[in-house]
Protein backbone atom coordinates (compact mmCIF):
# COMPACT_ATOMS: atom_id res chain seq x y z
CA UNK A 1 0.00 0.00 0.00
CA UNK A 2 2.74 2.56 0.72
CA UNK A 3 4.02 2.23 -2.86
CA UNK A 4 0.50 2.57 -4.28
CA UNK A 5 -0.14 5.66 -2.17
CA UNK A 6 3.16 7.17 -3.30
CA UNK A 7 2.43 6.26 -6.95
CA UNK A 8 -0.90 8.06 -6.79
CA UNK A 9 -0.16 10.99 -4.48
CA UNK A 10 3.29 11.86 -5.78
CA UNK A 11 1.99 12.23 -9.32
CA UNK A 12 3.54 9.20 -10.98
CA UNK A 13 0.12 8.01 -12.22
CA UNK A 14 -0.57 11.44 -13.68
CA UNK A 15 2.74 11.41 -15.52
CA UNK A 16 0.80 9.46 -18.16
CA UNK A 17 -1.34 11.22 -20.76
CA UNK A 18 -5.10 11.26 -20.19
CA UNK A 19 -4.82 10.07 -16.59
CA UNK A 20 -6.58 11.94 -13.82
CA UNK A 21 -6.43 10.88 -10.17
CA UNK A 22 -9.40 11.59 -7.90
CA UNK A 23 -9.12 10.69 -4.24
CA UNK A 24 -12.23 9.39 -2.54
CA UNK A 25 -11.61 8.97 1.16
CA UNK A 26 -12.37 5.51 2.51
CA UNK A 27 -12.51 3.85 -0.91
CA UNK A 28 -10.20 1.34 -2.59
CA UNK A 29 -7.91 2.68 -5.30
CA UNK A 30 -9.60 1.71 -8.54
CA UNK A 31 -8.50 2.71 -12.01
CA UNK A 32 -11.46 3.22 -14.32
CA UNK A 33 -10.67 3.24 -18.02
CA UNK A 34 -13.06 5.21 -20.20
CA UNK A 35 -13.34 5.29 -23.97
CA UNK A 36 -14.88 8.00 -26.10
CA UNK A 37 -17.85 6.98 -28.18
CA UNK A 38 -20.34 8.85 -30.30
CA UNK A 39 -24.12 8.79 -30.46
CA UNK A 40 -25.48 7.62 -33.83
CA UNK A 41 -22.26 6.00 -34.97
CA UNK A 42 -20.02 9.04 -34.97
CA UNK A 43 -21.75 11.12 -37.63
CA UNK A 44 -20.72 14.80 -37.72
CA UNK A 45 -22.54 16.84 -35.08
CA UNK A 46 -23.11 13.86 -32.79
CA UNK A 47 -22.36 14.29 -29.12
CA UNK A 48 -19.29 12.64 -27.71
CA UNK A 49 -20.05 10.35 -24.81
CA UNK A 50 -17.77 8.35 -22.56
CA UNK A 51 -18.21 4.67 -21.88
CA UNK A 52 -16.64 2.78 -19.02
CA UNK A 53 -14.46 0.04 -20.48
CA UNK A 54 -12.72 -1.49 -17.48
CA UNK A 55 -12.13 -1.17 -13.73
CA UNK A 56 -8.88 -2.32 -12.16
CA UNK A 57 -8.20 -2.53 -8.41
CA UNK A 58 -4.76 -0.96 -8.01
CA UNK A 59 -4.13 -2.47 -4.57
CA UNK A 60 -3.61 -5.79 -6.39
CA UNK A 61 -0.32 -4.34 -7.67
CA UNK A 62 2.41 -4.27 -5.03
CA UNK A 63 5.25 -2.27 -6.60
CA UNK A 64 5.59 0.88 -8.63
CA UNK A 65 7.22 -1.16 -11.41
CA UNK A 66 4.07 -3.32 -11.64
CA UNK A 67 1.88 -0.20 -11.71
CA UNK A 68 3.94 1.43 -14.47
CA UNK A 69 3.78 -1.84 -16.44
CA UNK A 70 -0.02 -1.89 -16.01
CA UNK A 71 -0.38 1.65 -17.36
CA UNK A 72 1.79 0.86 -20.39
CA UNK A 73 -0.09 -2.42 -20.97
CA UNK A 74 -3.39 -0.50 -21.01
CA UNK A 75 -2.06 1.84 -23.68
CA UNK A 76 -1.21 4.93 -21.65
CA UNK A 77 1.79 6.94 -22.85
CA UNK A 78 4.18 8.91 -20.71
CA UNK A 79 3.95 12.68 -21.00
CA UNK A 80 6.83 14.53 -22.62
CA UNK A 81 9.26 16.56 -20.50
CA UNK A 82 7.45 19.75 -21.56
CA UNK A 83 4.06 18.28 -20.66
CA UNK A 84 5.39 17.11 -17.28
CA UNK A 85 6.88 20.55 -16.57
CA UNK A 86 3.58 22.26 -17.44
CA UNK A 87 1.66 19.67 -15.41
CA UNK A 88 3.90 20.25 -12.36
CA UNK A 89 3.45 24.03 -12.64
CA UNK A 90 -0.33 23.53 -12.86
CA UNK A 91 -0.30 21.19 -9.83
CA UNK A 92 1.77 23.67 -7.81
CA UNK A 93 -0.67 26.45 -8.76
CA UNK A 94 -3.63 24.26 -7.74
CA UNK A 95 -1.90 23.34 -4.48
CA UNK A 96 -1.26 27.04 -3.71
CA UNK A 97 -4.89 27.90 -4.51
CA UNK A 98 -6.01 25.06 -2.21
CA UNK A 99 -3.76 26.35 0.60
CA UNK A 100 -5.20 29.86 0.13
CA UNK A 101 -8.75 28.49 0.09
CA UNK A 102 -8.09 26.53 3.29
CA UNK A 103 -6.50 29.58 4.92
CA UNK A 104 -9.54 31.71 4.03
CA UNK A 105 -11.80 28.98 5.37
CA UNK A 106 -9.82 28.87 8.64
CA UNK A 107 -10.05 32.66 8.91
CA UNK A 108 -13.79 32.56 8.25
CA UNK A 109 -14.21 29.81 10.84
CA UNK A 110 -12.25 31.82 13.40
CA UNK A 111 -14.31 34.91 12.60
CA UNK A 112 -17.56 32.96 12.98
CA UNK A 113 -16.34 31.45 16.26
CA UNK A 114 -15.48 34.92 17.53
CA UNK A 115 -18.88 36.25 16.46
CA UNK A 116 -20.63 33.34 18.24
CA UNK A 117 -18.51 33.95 21.35
CA UNK A 118 -19.39 37.66 21.32
CA UNK A 119 -23.07 36.87 20.80
CA UNK A 120 -23.04 34.42 23.74
CA UNK A 121 -21.26 37.04 25.85
CA UNK A 122 -23.82 39.70 24.93
CA UNK A 123 -26.68 37.29 25.65
CA UNK A 124 -25.12 36.48 29.01
CA UNK A 125 -24.76 40.17 29.83
CA UNK A 126 -28.38 40.77 28.76
CA UNK A 127 -29.55 37.89 30.98
CA UNK A 128 -27.59 39.32 33.91
CA UNK A 129 -29.10 42.75 33.28
CA UNK A 130 -32.61 41.26 33.19
CA UNK A 131 -31.98 39.35 36.41
CA UNK A 132 -30.68 42.51 38.06
CA UNK A 133 -33.82 44.38 36.95
CA UNK A 134 -36.01 41.58 38.29
CA UNK A 135 -34.23 41.72 41.66
CA UNK A 136 -34.65 45.51 41.80
CA UNK A 137 -38.35 45.16 40.99
CA UNK A 138 -38.73 42.52 43.70
CA UNK A 139 -36.90 44.73 46.20
CA UNK A 140 -39.17 47.67 45.31
CA UNK A 141 -42.26 45.49 45.64
CA UNK A 142 -41.00 44.23 49.01
CA UNK A 143 -40.33 47.82 50.15
CA UNK A 144 -43.86 48.88 49.12
CA UNK A 145 -45.30 45.83 50.91
CA UNK A 146 -43.37 46.69 54.11
CA UNK A 147 -44.50 50.32 53.96
CA UNK A 148 -48.12 49.21 53.51
CA UNK A 149 -47.82 46.89 56.52
CA UNK A 150 -46.48 49.75 58.66
CA UNK A 151 -49.35 52.01 57.60
CA UNK A 152 -51.87 49.30 58.38
CA UNK A 153 -50.40 48.81 61.86
CA UNK A 154 -50.52 52.57 62.80
CA UNK A 155 -53.70 53.67 64.62
CA UNK A 156 -55.92 55.92 62.59
CA UNK A 157 -56.59 59.47 63.81
CA UNK A 158 -60.35 59.89 64.59
CA UNK A 159 -62.04 62.52 62.44
CA UNK A 160 -64.11 64.09 65.28
CA UNK A 161 -61.09 64.96 67.42
CA UNK A 162 -59.47 68.30 66.83
CA UNK A 163 -56.10 68.18 65.25
CA UNK A 164 -53.28 69.09 67.52
CA UNK A 165 -51.09 71.86 66.24
CA UNK A 166 -47.47 71.94 67.01
CA UNK A 167 -47.12 75.58 66.07
CA UNK A 168 -46.62 77.66 69.32
CA UNK A 169 -47.93 80.86 67.71
CA UNK A 170 -51.14 79.13 66.74
CA UNK A 171 -51.54 77.70 70.24
CA UNK A 172 -51.02 81.16 71.77
CA UNK A 173 -53.65 82.70 69.52
CA UNK A 174 -56.13 79.96 70.45
CA UNK A 175 -55.67 80.78 74.14
CA UNK A 176 -56.48 84.47 73.68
Amino acid sequence: MPQLKSFLKDGEAESYRNVEVKFIHGRKAIMTIWEAGYDNGGVDGDRERWEEVEKITLSDYKTKVEMHALFIEKGFQMKSEEELAAWKIQKEKEAEEERERKQKQREQNLKMQEERRRKREMEKEEDMRRQEEMWKEKEQEEQVRRENEILEDEPAVPLDEPAVSSDPVEEFQDEL
